[in-house]
């Protein structure tokens, strides 16, 4: 049986911080065992975290978002048993942002994306691929 994938984009991950949504239970709720975290959203989390002019909630969101991957990724105290994250080391390649890894990402794997991203999800809607997006500021909802 194959395991339900979802690819996790940056602005993903600040919806906890943002929203208060578990984003990580309501991939469980929609199906999805296995959530993957892009190295390249990964690292813009962190330029975000530690930017000098990013303050309040945005600054707390970005801390949120990146202890969230750490806690999932490790398993440290998880509620969900069958929601792992894993660190996607694939696509490494100069001048690609994030976007254009996901997108790459998520049709090698047949994977869907959780983003909030307006052009990301178009782009990925005109490829086939499933977006998770969040809904009324308090749960994830499929697109397909």
């Amino acid at each position: 049986m194959l395991r339900k994938e979802v690819i996790v984009d940056t602005n993903a991950l600040l919806i906890p911080g943002e929203f208060g949504v578990d984003i990580f239970e309501e991939l469980e709720r929609l199906g999805y065992e296995r959530v993957i975290v892009p190295k390249a959203v990964l690292k813009e989390l962190d330029r975000l975290r530690h930017r000098a002019d990013l303050k309040g909630k945005e600054k707390r969101a970005a801390n949120i978002g990146y202890s969230l991957v750490l806690k999932y990724m490790w398993g440290c105290g998880a509620p969900l048993h069958r929601c792992k994250v894993i660190i996607n080391e694939e696509e490494e390649g100069r001048g690609r942002n994030a976007d254009e890894i996901i997108a790459e990402l998520a049709l090698k794997k047949k994977a869907a994306v959780l983003t909030n991203d307006e052009p990301l999800m178009r782009k990925l809607l005109k490829s086939g691929v499933v977006t998770v997006y969040l809904r009324g500021e308090n749960r994830l909802e499929e697109y397909k």
